[in-house]
């Protein structure tokens, strides 16, 4: 990295600028920044460029790297020189402002795209109806996936249904399930939600998800919203279905990801469409709501046709749905995307339109590096029917308790403004092999920030 910096100046906020506008490049750029009285300034390229500090150093040397390099390139993005995952949080700054003055202060001082500010903020208000801080989520992550999709950086064991590690893992969830009993009932602690991610839930055979559920339903208070990743529609039975329901899952994420067949293929996940049709009906069969998810750009070559895939989500009458950016992550086999794309933000404009005139409602947002046109993730529900486990991946005051391998938990400690991590080993055998270890230190962790 050819980026030199004084001590007041982070290198970091000059690299996130950098990759926006090079993606492919940035490392041969090269930049020297400094700070001096009430001014930054900018050695580049035989040129010395100033800017005056107003809010602070932070966005001051992300302005002005931002400015020059729009000049140079011609280039500009919506988010401005908001670089963060969630460029939400931003509106927590100015939480005392009228809309106008956010408005204005997020043009002037962020360069942030007016439509793109009204979406943080309309997304914002959405939150703040449905979100109550001092209840927590339970996550229970299962990191074993069929196949592995190419544009995937989840790490994930590939195996079948019927390996008999799952059999292994899920009484070592339950296990985790019980523990978790104890550290609700000797912290008070209450909760608002459940969510079963992955890797891909729908892995589990009837007899796991039975054991699994049952046990859930036997330590744990699941009237609230209680969500089931079943993930790919090749793993959507009627049984599964049954047990789901009979076990309160109100929630079912059925995800395609895309409806070009031929694009899936390339991405390792060939599953046609009529399955998917085919398992929607069943799952709206029995009165789960839905979640679907999108990735605007696997098909690169024609972004144009992501509008019918939208279009063919709102007419089936999806209660959720989730429009992903494609992004390029170091753990994906997916080693090339383009970083630009002519049509994307008329396509994602005509998309977003097309959601909210359906009664569609923008209520978590998040960015990932890398990402096509630096494009958001945005999650769209009609009224009642969002995700508050979503929202609270999202937000940093929010306390998730995490069970399994991988599973990333967060206690937010209200007296001290401060959240903590609580995390897990990804290793499924390490996790097998070491529960009773596991569960000692999580429980120890989990009961001493729950209670201060």
């Amino acid at each position: 990295m050819n980026i030199t910096t004084d001590n007041n100046i982070k290198e970091i906020h000059v690299r996130e600028i950098l990759q926006m506008f090079y993606p492919e490049e940035y490392k041969n750029i090269y930049m020297k920044l400094y700070s001096k009285g009430s001014f930054v300034y900018l050695e580049y390229k035989n040129n010395i460029y100033k800017e005056e500090i107003k809010i602070s150093e932070k966005n001051t040397t992300k302005r002005l790297v931002y400015k020059v390099l729009k000049e140079e390139t011609k280039k500009s993005f919506p988010y401005g020189v908001l670089t963060g995952v969630k460029p939400i949080n931003i509106l927590n700054m100015y939480k005392d402002k009228l809309k106008e003055e956010i408005i204005h202060i997020l043009k002037k001082y962020y360069f942030v795209r007016e439509d793109k500010i009204k979406l943080l903020i309309k997304t914002k208000q959405t939150q703040k109806e449905l979100i109550n801080d001092d209840l927590a989520s339970l996550y229970i992550h299962i990191p074993f996936c069929p196949k592995r999709c190419s544009y995937c950086s989840f790490p994930s064991t590939i195996l079948k249904e019927e390996n008999s590690i799952l059999t292994d893992y899920t009484k070592c969830l339950i296990e985790e399930i019980k523990s978790i009993s104890n550290i609700l009932d000797k912290t008070q602690t209450k909760l608002d939600s459940i969510y079963i991610g992955g890797g891909t839930p729908g892995i589990l055979n009837e007899y796991n998800l039975k054991m699994l559920m049952e046990n859930i339903n036997k330590y744990i208070n699941t009237d609230i919203e209680f969500t089931f990743e079943l993930g790919r529609a090749d793993l959507v039975r009627e049984e599964k279905l049954k047990i789901l329901k009979e076990n309160n899952v109100k929630r079912i994420c059925l995800n395609p990801q895309s409806f070009n067949e031929d694009v899936l293929n390339l991405c390792n996940r060939g599953i046609k469409k009529e399955e998917f049709f085919k398992s929607f009906e069943l799952i709206k069969k029995y009165d789960f709501i839905t979640n679907c998810d999108l990735i605007m750009g696997l098909n690169k070559e024609d972004i144009i046709s992501f509008f019918d895939e939208v279009k063919t989500l709102v007419d089936l009458n999806a209660d959720n749905i989730t429009i992903h950016t494609l992004a390029l992550k170091r753990a994906s086999e997916l080693k090339h995307i383009k970083f630009e794309n002519e049509n994307f933000y008329s396509i994602q404009k005509k998309c977003f339109d097309l959601l909210e005139e359906n009664k569609y409602n923008p209520y978590y947002l998040y960015k990932q590096k890398q990402s096509l046109c630096m494009g958001e993730n945005v999650g769209f529900a009609k009224k009642d029917r969002e995700c508050i486990y979503n929202i609270k991946t999202m937000k940093n005051k929010s306390s998730v308790i995490a069970l399994g391998a991988g599973g990333a938990g967060k206690v937010y400690v209200k007296n001290e403004d401060k959240t903590y991590r609580v995390d897990t080993t990804k290793d499924t055998n390490i996790y097998i092999k070491e529960i009773s270890k596991i569960i000692k230190r999580k429980e120890h962790e989990y009961i001493s920030l729950l209670k201060k």
